[in-house]
């Protein structure tokens, strides 16, 4: 299966690595637990490794060897503990009644292709976790759900530069379609090189929007009990105007 980020990992970092909005609210999640923490998707190691820095016990998955080569390099450099693994979750053997706290941060849950695989991955996580462990899950809120008025328009998202002093900026152009719950983004990072030319390289993602009442039901029908709905990492309620959507669930027979 091909890399879903090969071209997004070389700038991955320096559009993200500024955001740290959502580590208080993680790190005391961790905190309430003393069993291991697993995050799914963890990309180049933004949220796992500081974790790990912070004393957890922390397992990354990540279908992206190209993000996890990354995250991997940094891991060893600062001579960081970390498990990190890499495959599709759906595929991946998990060890049962292990967690403390899982987490699929920061749209992560978008990238089921439906139902039935959002369902799947509750499931598995419910087996994963201990009996009053805690999963997190990250996503859109509604202020910034799904916007077919501005399907097909070009939006500079950034501009900066790579680690290795590469200039680049960031293009994104979406398709939803409120329907189906689906957004198609095209991603471009156009560089300029040394003679003048534009480069561009290209990436393509697929993700599913969920509702909150929607998502409710699937945790209930994956054996987990909803404990709390947010709209920010400050734990504020969810509102018309929150930009995230993040619930918090145990397992029933916790």
């Amino acid at each position: 299966m091909p890399d879903p980020y090969a071209v997004d990992a070389d700038f991955y970092d320096a559009i993200h690595s500024s955001f740290a909005d959502d580590f208080g609210l993680w790190l005391s999640f961790a905190g309430r637990t003393d069993r291991p923490v697993l995050e799914v998707g963890c990309g180049t190691g933004r949220i796992s490794l500081e974790l790990a820095l912070n004393g957890h016990a922390v397992t990354g998955i990540d279908p992206s060897p190209a993000m996890l080569q990354l995250a991997r390099a940094r891991a060893e450099e600062e001579a960081i503990d970390v498990t990190l693994i890499e495959g599709e979750f759906a595929e991946l053997a998990i060890e049962q009644d292990h967690y403390g706290f899982v987490l699929l941060p920061l749209d992560v849950f978008l990238y089921c292709e439906d139902g039935e695989a959002q369902l799947a991955m509750l499931r598995k996580i419910a087996g994963a976790l201990t009996f009053n462990g805690l999963l997190a899950i990250d996503v859109p809120g509604p202020a910034l759900w799904l916007d077919p008025s501005t399907n097909g328009q070009p939006m500079l998202t950034f501009t900066g530069e790579t680690a290795s002093g590469v200039r680049f900026d960031c293009w994104h152009m979406h398709e939803d379609d409120l329907a189906a719950q689906t957004r198609d983004l095209r991603v471009t990072y156009e560089t300029l090189g040394d003679d003048g030319a534009v480069r561009r390289q290209v990436s393509h993602h697929h993700l599913r929007y969920v509702y909150r009442f929607e998502l409710e039901y699937l945790l209930d029908m994956a054996g987990l009990a909803l404990v709390d709905m947010y709209g920010d990492y400050d734990l504020g309620p969810l509102t018309n105007d929150s930009e995230r959507m993040i619930a918090i669930a145990r397992r029933k027979n916790g």
